[in-house]
């Protein structure tokens, strides 16, 4: 997925299958997220956009895009 593509309606499952280690990256984002088990977190992921998971970790979704967006650029280098 071209990082230029992600967007507030963007399924973190979608984002999940080509950076399958972002939902670590995720969790660390946050302490709200870092709470969720990882099983709970598969279940939300399954139907959550970018912008269900800001308001979850209250935060403006613009904002957890960037954050992702970099996480994914420092991991691939």
């Amino acid at each position: 997925m071209n990082l230029e593509n992600i967007t507030k309606d963007t399924r973190l499952k979608d984002l999940a299958k080509e950076y399958p280690w972002l939902i670590d990256e995720v969790k660390k984002l946050s302490s709200q997220a870092a709470k969720l088990p990882s099983p709970m977190i598969k279940m939300i992921l399954a139907k959550a956009t970018i912008s269900d998971v800001a308001e979850k970790v209250h935060k403006p979704a613009d904002k957890l895009i960037e954050m992702l967006k970099d996480v994914i650029k420092k991991h691939e280098g």
